[in-house]
């Protein structure tokens, strides 16, 4: 069990020449120094050693001269650790409390001079937060929550089978995409790499936050609530979720095999140069889900031009905000997911059920959705549609009507309906996808 927190410090630099490399790692030796005393190092040569000034600056100096290697200095309360692999430098930074309340302010200092030259992505939070949403190896998560606490967590399967937690649940689980760290957890550090993903506006934008702050070199800091040991508060953990949520960074990746199963409160479209967003709110102009939205925030941002463009409208969603890809000569609407039910542990019928429901319940008015022909397309591995469970997704779905089923190879599809809502779902094989991705390509 963890007795006493801790609070851990995470940063991520990049473009390092090997003169820069050699001052990162020399200013990370001296701070590391500066906060602890340390008793003990370890390098990528050595095993443990009691800590010797000489052999430890001989160690820095191997690394700063290799293009691999990592080294850690620490005590029995705290541990300072970098990695480097040829122009990229990871610092992770393990602080005992005091330690941190003695030195925040050098620390955030530190912090905000390294990403303003060459920094992607910086964060802090509590060791124990960090830890809960991102272990998920039971056996690990048993060194800090009870039997009966790990037992109600969602579980996912990994390659071999092995049952681990579905950490994509969790509100603080570091989630990577296109080499970029999303996260959300108590103090956050973004550079202008995570704007071709999310357009700034969008991060300067979120509610229910600390503060947000513009830093120097187009460094933006989000702080979600006052005290990082304090994250079990119920409110505290709220902030996370709808930071997350607001963010939207879920629906762009996930590696559970079947998403997070919940609406989006933004989505995003990308071209060669342009990030294209909508963003959902409510009368009162706060981010919500999908079928909630009285309010659109459309925002087009131009990466390489470095154009901004938005635009806010009041309404309703409309068959294609659901159904984006129309054939106007075979009235037909289309949304397709691609799934990989093989790694949950219910074969997926979860996932299924739920996408199912979201496509089937949509509250449309236009002329499209009543005349056209629209459809659910899940993509799914070989031997997952060989395995479809028709009969538990049925009984789930029970106030749902079922009709027209139909299997030939590669394919299977039935109509559901509900009230005047109707919806064709089709479960097809990955194969199939291709000749999709060929179709919008042209």
């Amino acid at each position: 069990m963890i007795r006493e927190d801790k609070l851990l410090m995470t940063m991520q630099l990049t473009g390092l020449t090997d003169l820069e490399k050699e001052k990162e790692l020399n200013d990370w030796a001296f701070l590391a120094r500066l906060l602890i005393q340390p008793t003990f190092f370890r390098s990528f040569y050595h095993v443990v050693e009691e800590f010797d000034l000489k052999k430890f600056q001989e160690a820095l100096m191997v690394a700063c001269e290799s293009d691999t290697g990592w080294l850690v200095i620490g005590n029995a309360d705290s541990e300072c650790s970098f990695q480097v692999e040829n122009q990229q430098l990871m610092i992770k930074n393990i602080l005992a409390i005091s330690v941190f309340e003695e030195n925040q302010f050098l620390i955030r200092d530190y912090i905000k001079n390294k990403m303003a030259v060459h920094g992607v992505f910086a964060y802090m939070r509590a060791y124990s937060e960090f830890l809960y949403h991102n272990t998920k190896e039971i056996d690990q998560r048993l060194l800090f929550e009870r039997p009966e606490e790990t037992k109600k967590l969602p579980k996912m399967k990994e390659t071999g089978g092995r049952i681990v937690i579905d950490c994509n649940q969790f509100s603080g689980y570091d989630l990577f995409y296109e080499g970029l760290c999303f996260t959300s957890c108590w103090e956050m550090y973004y550079s202008s790499y995570y704007y071709q993903v999310i357009p700034k506006p969008i991060i300067l934008d979120v509610q229910q936050v600390e503060y947000v702050k513009e830093l120097e070199n187009d460094v933006v800091c989000v702080q979600l609530y006052r005290d990082p040991f304090n994250w079990r508060n119920a409110a505290n953990q709220s902030f996370q979720a709808y930071y997350r949520d607001q963010l939207g960074f879920d629906h762009l990746a996930w590696d559970n095999g079947v998403g997070l199963l919940k609406a989006p409160f933004v989505e995003y479209a990308y071209t060669d140069q342009n990030i294209q967003s909508v963003q959902y709110q409510n009368e009162q102009m706060q981010p919500v889900a999908k079928k909630k939205a009285s309010f659109f925030v459309t925002r087009s941002y131009d990466v390489k031009q470095q154009q901004y463009r938005e635009r806010r409208v009041k309404g309703t969603l409309n068959a294609q905000a659901y159904f984006p890809w129309v054939d106007e000569n075979r009235a037909q609407m289309m949304c397709y997911k691609v799934l990989d039910p093989t790694i949950a542990v219910d074969k997926g019928i979860e996932a299924y059920c739920y996408y199912i429901r979201e496509y089937l319940e949509v509250e449309v008015e236009d002329e499209k959705y009543q005349d056209y022909l629209v459809s659910l397309r899940i993509y799914i591995p070989t031997e997952a549609l060989a395995q479809l469970p028709l009969n538990e997704i049925r009984q789930r779905l029970s106030d749902v009507k079922f009709k027209h089923f139909r299997r030939k190879r590669g394919n299977i599809r039935f109509d559901v309906k509900k009230g005047d809502n109707h919806l064709r779902v089709e479960f097809l094989d990955y194969q199939k996808l291709e000749q999709l991705m060929t179709i919008q390509k042209a």
